[in-house]
């Protein structure tokens, strides 16, 4: 079902190398806003140059004097611009209806997403509480209800816009138009998954805790929710652990080195690098399994078959251009 709501609409090549080129125009134009608060603090008088070497390191926006939280909403500005984008050319370009590139049902199962989101907000605080109970003092309780309260206005509206995005992007877009081109399930979920990671090469942890650390858990990551879009039908399940990850991240525990520098609950004094992988693969594959029973999932050896497709042009597909 889900490929096969890939056929729909106009497939041309080249219609996806100008999406994706659009779709980059306007993640620069979202940056606007932020790049201009960012010069205008640099400007200031008496920031050295330790200040911002630190900030570099960091990302942390209130080393330049920019609060944490409308440095947050500036962030996330591009990927609100960049989604709106993409819709703009899946309607108008390609001709189809923006749920062809999310799901294989005929509308999004909001159901889906709930369940998915709830369930990772779960495991999550499962891990946290865990991780408390190992090293109390490495939490710090930094609860401010002035900060907080926009914080998590950002992160309901905001940070959502950036993890539907993504997927969109990712688990949607290009998934199903490089398995329009192979004609196969388990390149698109590898070169997605892995150009999912180097999309976050630039994020501080990578600086702070290693590529060789980081990107297995970024391109590890993009596999879980591409696997889950495969063999789901649609990125509904993606979407909410998506969304989960990072407004957990951003609400409840933050850390030195983490992209999201917010004034969240708790503040973790040392992040335990050792377990980041042992216990996202335990997660990954715990949800996975009760994914897999909830929704009734078989074959999995599916993944690695070929796809067939049948031909489903729309009406005004032109009959001279041919289909990715």
């Amino acid at each position: 079902m889900f490929f096969q709501a890939a056929r729909r609409g106009n497939n041309a090549f080249y219609r996806y190398l100008l999406t994706i080129l659009c779709v980059f125009i306007a993640a620069l134009i979202g940056q606007i806003p932020l790049v201009v608060a960012v010069g205008v603090a640099t400007s200031k008088d008496g920031l050295g140059a330790g200040e911002l070497e630190a900030f570099q390191q960091s990302m942390d926006f209130s080393i330049l004097g920019i609060g944490q939280n409308l440095a947050l909403f500036f962030v996330l500005l591009a990927f609100a611009a960049a989604l709106g984008m993409l819709y703009l050319c899946v309607r108008f370009l390609h001709r189809k209806r923006f749920t062809d590139i999310l799901t294989g049902r005929q509308r999004l199962d909001w159901k889906r997403v709930g369940f998915s989101f709830g369930f990772w907000m779960v495991l999550s605080g499962a891990l946290e509480v865990v991780g408390y109970l190992q090293d109390p003092g490495n939490y710090t309780w930094q609860f401010n209800l002035r900060l907080f309260l926009p914080l998590l206005l950002i992160s309901l509206v905001m940070l959502p816009l950036q993890t539907t995005f993504e997927e969109a992007i990712f688990r949607g877009y290009l998934m199903q138009g490089l398995g329009l081109l192979f004609r196969n399930r388990w390149l698109p979920l590898l070169l997605t998954s892995v150009a999912f990671g180097a999309l976050h090469i630039a994020n501080p942890e990578i600086k702070q805790f290693g590529l060789g650390l980081m990107m297995p858990y970024y391109i590890g990551f993009g596999l879980l929710m591409g696997i889950c879009t495969l063999m789901d039908e649609g990125t509904e399940l993606a979407l909410g652990l998506h969304a989960a990850t990072n407004i957990y991240g951003a609400t409840v525990v933050s850390f030195a080195g983490s992209a999201l520098q917010t004034p969240a609950l708790f503040r973790l004094g040392a992040l335990d690098t050792s377990n980041i992988l042992p216990a996202s693969l335990a997660i990954s594959l715990f949800f996975l399994m009760v994914a897999a029973r909830r929704y009734g999932w078989h074959g999995w050896g599916r993944l690695f078959g070929k796809l067939s497709f049948e031909p489903e042009p729309s009406a005004d597909e032109p009959a001279d251009e041919e289909n990715v």
